[in-house]
Parts: structure tokens; sequence; C-alpha cells
């Protein structure tokens, strides 16, 4: 199998093998995903018998790979067992229930497959997430009336062609400010700022599916705060990334409600992807209450 690095012209491919009307699919598999995320690992793709396979690679690491994007279960089944050949140490992540229950029916004895809370999705009710009613909301709603009160004259804008380098440019000045930068950070920069410089070309308004949206938090004509992200399904939408100047207090409940209710109000579901098992990030995730987590699973060859 020959698999070639992704490039901007595949947006539309990998679209076009995730188009079933899934209620809350994935984060993982969508392009701006992968697209933000390639310079952290190395990010591959093959199409074989008009299937999709993704593979992933982190420097000194064995290649893993997501379960084949297939209509068709049998051809499924087909390039596993083509995998399973040329990978001695075959190894799939981001499974969902229903593929791991497949691979042990259909290759018995073959894997060892486990679950991965670290890369479980938080998924969130976005009308919850808007109004923050309720006592289980009351810190996040008093950090959202505070900053409403401190800066009343805030202005939300969505993220354009035009105004996608302003933030690229604002996001840099945050990103050398930091004094805790590390190779994981910077992977995420570099990837920020390729979604950010080809925003034209990944904002498809013509598209309801993966078109690639921002929001931008001002207050006094300068960026506070900006969002990225796009519909994954007629009912679930991802947020990829989400940063904010914590000199403005308040600043990143501000964009979460914000962006939702400016751009995604009409959808159900927000997937806020996972926490990596990052105690920190774990906690604020789970202070956003969220309505379910979509399990993973991993299955390695045994």
């Amino acid at each position: 199998m020959h698999f070639r690095p992704i490039n901007l012209q595949d947006k539309e491919l990998i679209a076009s093998f995730l188009r079933a009307d899934t209620p809350t699919p994935l984060s993982d598999f969508n392009f701006t995903n992968l697209y933000i995320w390639q310079f952290a690992r190395e990010i591959t793709l093959s199409i074989q018998q008009d299937s999709l396979l993704i593979r992933t690679q982190y420097p000194q690491s064995e290649p893993y790979f997501f379960y084949p994007f297939s209509l068709d279960p049998h051809t499924a089944q087909s390039l596993i067992t083509q995998l399973l050949e040329q990978y001695p140490n075959l190894h799939f992540k981001s499974l969902t229930p229903t593929q791991a229950q497949i691979l042990e029916q259909n290759f018995p004895n073959t894997f060892e497959i486990s679950s991965n809370r670290d890369r479980f999705d938080y998924v969130y009710c976005i009308a919850e997430l808007i109004a923050l009613n309720g006592r289980k909301y009351h810190k996040k709603k008093n950090h959202l009336n505070k900053f409403f009160q401190s800066y009343p004259n805030f202005v939300f804008e969505t993220i354009t062609p035009q105004n996608a380098l302003e933030v690229l440019s604002t996001y840099e000045k945050w990103f050398l400010s930091n004094p805790n930068k590390d190779d994981s950070l910077l992977a995420e920069k570099q990837g920020i700022t390729e979604v950010l410089q080809n925003f034209n070309k990944l904002h498809t308004p013509d598209q309801e599916l993966f078109s690639l949206k921002g929001g931008i938090l001002k207050v006094e004509d300068e960026i506070i705060a900006f969002a990225l992200g796009e519909a994954i399904s007629k009912q679930s939408v991802v947020v990829h990334i989400e940063k904010a100047n914590i000199a403005y207090s308040g600043a990143y409940q501000a964009i979460n409600q914000q962006f939702l209710q400016q751009v995604w109000s009409e959808y159900l579901w927000v997937n806020r992807e996972e926490d990596l098992g990052i105690e920190g990030l774990r906690k604020a995730k789970l202070s956003y209450q969220p309505s379910l987590l979509l399990e993973k699973y991993e299955a390695k060859r045994k």
C-alpha cells in the first residue's frame, strides 16, 4: 500500500467519506483536525478499493491507523487483512465501540482491545452552553456576567478570509509572550498558522458540513479571543481551537458562549475533543458538564 502526506486538496476527498448523517461523530477524522496536527506527527493517506485509509506516525514510533472508511464492510475487512500482512505490529486507534466489536468478531484472538479514557471526546448540549442556566453552571455564568459587565462594548465578529491574517498576527504575539512553550504548542502553532493562512480554502460557505468557521471577540478594536470550528454532521459541530488573552477576565467563557450563540445555535451538540489525560484540561472540560463522553478504543495486534 502506498501512503502519501495529506494536503489542502484532500479536504473534499476526506469529506466525501464522512458525509454519513451520524448525530455525534468522533472529532478525529475531519480534514481540519488532521491538517492542524500534521506538524505534531506524520499523517498520510491511501485510497484502496474505493476506501480511505489514514495512517499516523510519531517520530521514533510505530505507525497506527484509523479503521478503514469504506461503504462495504467486506472491503474494510479485506483491507484490515492486508494491513495485518504488511504491519506485524498493526495498531488501530480512535475506534468506535462498534468498530472495536467488529474487529473482535471478525479477527478473533488477533487484537488486544481496550478503551482509552484519555481520548474520549467531550460532547455538550449547545443550548445549555449558550444559556448556562442552573446551579451546575453557576460559576461559569458568573465569569461570563463579569466579562459582560467589565467590557460592555465588546464586539463579536466572524473570521473571514479578509481578517484571518489579523487573527494570526494577534495569536503570534500571544505565542511569543508565552513562557511555557513546548514542542506540542509549537506544533499546534504551525497548524493554526496554516489554517488561518489558508482560511479561504477551508471555509466553504456553499457546503453545510466541514466548512471551517471562526469567531473573534474584540474590545476597543483589539482581538482578545478567537475560536475555530466546523459542522461534522447535521446535528454536531466540533471546536478545534479556542484561544483567549487571559488578561481579560472571563474571555474564555465569553468566546465559548458567543461562538456557539452567534454561529452554531441551530445545531444540537458541540464536540470539544479530548483531554489527552492532562489533569488541568480534564478538570476544565468536566467543569462544563458534558452531556456524554464518546468512547474510543484501541486495538493492538497480539
